[in-house]
């Protein structure tokens, strides 16, 4: 009896573990090739890079959005809806290919060298991958996930080590790398995925989408657009109006802080399926103590970004701070960025749960306004100051949101309590966002 409990008690542990550690190996992965970059690279090139970077995160949100969310609703409840789920992968694969021409056009437009194809190649079958794991995950086998983010890792780097040695790192060796690597983690994500997303998909049409769209994601896909300019406006503003090279040391620092943020994305993937089917069965108790939980989980990995930062600082500041670099404005980048995933940390466990209860237009107004206050903030920031300066208005407009969701989360739990609400009603949607 005791040792059923301990193992019913190791259990979360255990899936929490595979959650965090996997994609942190992608993390890893990612820090130790970019940080090699900073090295053999021009700053233009880096700065361009850490941009289309961020172009494939965004996709992975959009992804979520259009794609693994109704995958993951229409699995969970059982649907036999059978051309819904057609229409969701053949809709992956189109997808993948808008983020591939995306990352083409504006790798383009930055001045980006033949280098670029090959990148936007990785980022197509990225966003493939990226479903991969999330059609596993809603099957109950997050071994295969983290299998898939383990390959990835240890192929991505063991061809940047080999790029190193040989002195052959540059802009289109390390897209090559990132390409190999992504089709090695793919094949292992397994045969019943790679069947599912390539084949059986005949006669499947992209019409029932229109239903997908109009009752779930337009709004969640306004919710991560306005979230993406909330976090990351800076990025596109400093990039487009400064150049790829001004933003170089802020993605510099930002590296330090992809654990953490990749532990985010990587829980919300675990848990959105325990807190929809404990929702689902109307055990709001369980629901509450999953988000808890996330949130201490995030805030134990947000520590530990922290402390390998400031040993990295003191102990080799040479490995970020390049010759051309301001290493006061790395120092400052580091806190601001440390203070900004701090708040994602407190808005995350919250915008799991409202998305888990259907409530994407409140998760949409808020996310439209704190993205203006971002933008107006950043926007005047980078007038007067310099680039690095620009997190300071992401920081108040990721408070905004962090503190809307909270106050949305707790007037849902008076209401499941009998207590009177106390909640305004929410803000309403600007005309243009109607």
């Amino acid at each position: 009896m005791t040792g059923g409990r301990s193992l019913s008690r190791l259990r979360p542990l255990v899936r929490y573990g595979l959650a965090v550690m996997a994609p942190s190996f992608v993390s890893l992965a990612h820090l130790v090739v970019q940080l090699a970059m900073l090295s053999h690279v021009s700053a233009a090139e880096f700065g361009t890079f850490a941009f289309l970077m961020i172009l494939v995160q965004f996709g992975y949100g959009l992804s979520n959005a259009l794609i693994s969310t109704p995958y993951d609703v229409h699995v969970s409840r059982g649907s036999s809806d059978e051309a819904a789920r057609r229409t969701l992968l053949v809709g992956n694969l189109v997808f993948a290919l808008v983020v591939g021409l995306a990352c083409l056009g504006v790798g383009g437009l930055l001045g980006a060298g033949s280098w670029i194809a090959v990148f936007a190649l990785f980022a197509t079958l990225s966003m493939i991958r990226w479903f991969g794991r999330v059609f596993n995950y809603v099957r109950l086998r997050p071994t295969a996930a983290a299998l898939s983010d383990i390959v990835y890792s240890l192929v991505l780097i063991a061809l940047a080590m080999l790029l190193v040695y040989g002195d052959r790192l540059d802009g289109l060796s390390i897209s090559l790398a990132f390409t190999v690597a992504t089709l090695v983690a793919l094949a292992s994500l397994g045969g019943d995925f790679l069947r599912a997303q390539f084949g059986g998909l005949r006669g499947a049409s992209l019409r029932p989408y229109a239903r997908i769209w109009r009752d779930q994601s337009r709004w969640t896909v306004l919710g991560v657009t306005t979230t993406e300019f909330t976090s990351n406006i800076h990025s596109y503003l400093v990039t487009l109006l400064a150049g790829p090279a001004r933003f170089a040391p802020i993605s510099a620092s930002a590296l330090f802080m992809r654990p953490a943020l990749l532990s985010i994305t990587a829980l919300t993937q675990l848990e959105r399926p325990a807190i929809g089917r404990a929702l689902a069965a109307g055990d709001t108790g369980t629901a509450l103590a999953t988000k808890r939980r996330f949130l201490l989980a995030l805030l134990c990995g947000w520590v530990g970004t922290l402390v390998l930062a400031a040993l990295v600082i003191r102990f080799r500041p040479g490995l970020v701070i390049k010759p051309g670099f301001d290493a006061s404005e790395i120092h400052l980048a580091l806190v601001l960025l440390s203070a900004i995933t701090l708040i994602q940390i407190w808005q995350a466990p919250n915008s799991l749960l409202l998305q888990s209860l259907g409530h994407f237009r409140d998760l949409s107004t808020a996310s439209i306004w704190s993205c203006a206050v971002s933008v107006v903030g950043v926007l005047a920031i980078l007038l007067v100051l310099p680039p690095v300066w620009s997190l300071v208005g992401i920081a108040i407009g990721q408070f905004v949101m962090a503190w809307r969701l909270s106050a949305l989360v707790a007037a849902w739990n008076r209401g499941c309590k009998g207590e009177p609400a106390a909640e305004p009603t929410p803000a309403p949607l600007p005309k243009a966002a109607r």
